[in-house]
């Protein structure tokens, strides 16, 4: 996991209603975007915990990693609730001699390194905070998709349900490329085609399967147009996305939308 594959994690913490619901989605779906984070959550007296637990030490990459992450989930929560309140305390698996001045600065809580569990500790009285931008629109869309993901763990390889997951974050952008997810994936181009291949698919496929997923998915909103969902989609031209929806279906994507309301 990357911090550019947590984006969907990010839109569901930041549509859910409140810091409880936005928690419970990240430790929900924290398996979406990894294979070896596995995310927590316990309460004692006036605090809650969640804990990151991870298979493997990578060790300085680890350490890189898990120090943004920290920074990222703080931020975060500050910028959705408009509140400028700090963490009780923050724990890393991983050691440090130097820069802890900056690290605290940094955090503005205490911290302590070389302990069993990366952990972020937050003070009870914020879990019932608003999240500012909720959306249940978006929520119940983007629930869905997780969902679906998840199960879909079951069904698929490891390498194939994170190719996906890439995918899902950089479609928006429109650099849904094999060279981009293999780069994100730390290999070559020509590894992940042949890793693929070995298992009875390619990227194109993997790519197909889940615009028809997604597109099915954000029509069936009546709110979300077209234009929309070809955007949403990673297709530069409403006409690309209406080929593609024509040749999966063998309709055209408005066909697909409930007809609008006569008017009184």
């Amino acid at each position: 996991m990357d911090i550019r594959s947590i984006g969907l994690l990010f839109y569901l913490t930041g549509s859910a209603p409140t810091v409880s619901k936005a928690l419970e989605n990240l430790a929900r779906y924290s398996r979406t975007t990894n294979e070896a984070l596995v995310v927590e959550i316990s309460r004692q007296r006036d605090e809650v915990i969640l804990e990151i637990r991870h298979l493997h030490d990578s060790g300085e990459p680890h350490r890189q990693f898990f120090e943004l992450l920290a920074l990222w989930f703080i931020h975060t929560l500050q910028k959705e609730t408009n509140r400028d309140f700090t963490l009780l305390r923050v724990t890393f698996t991983h050691g440090r001699n130097a820069d802890l001045r900056e690290v605290h600065r940094l955090l503005r809580c205490p911290v302590d390194f070389a302990q069993g569990v990366d952990s972020w500790v937050l003070p009870e009285r914020v879990m019932d905070l608003p999240i500012m931008s909720a959306d249940s629109r978006l929520l119940k869309i983007l629930t869905a998709h997780a969902d679906d993901l998840l199960a879909e763990r079951d069904s698929v390889t490891a390498l194939q349900s994170t190719v996906a997951n890439q995918l899902a974050s950089l479609l928006p952008s429109g650099e849904s490329r094999a060279a981009v997810v293999a780069r994100q994936l730390g290999m070559s181009q020509r590894s992940l085609t042949r890793h693929l291949a070995e298992e009875g698919t390619t990227f194109g496929e993997i790519l197909e399967r889940l615009r028809q997923r997604l597109a099915a998915r954000y029509l069936s909103d009546d709110r979300m147009s077209v234009q929309q969902t070809a955007w949403l989609l990673g297709y530069s031209e409403v006409g690309a996305f209406n080929h593609a929806y024509k040749r999966w279906t063998g309709t055209a994507p408005r066909r697909t939308r409930k007809p609008a309301p006569a008017p009184r």
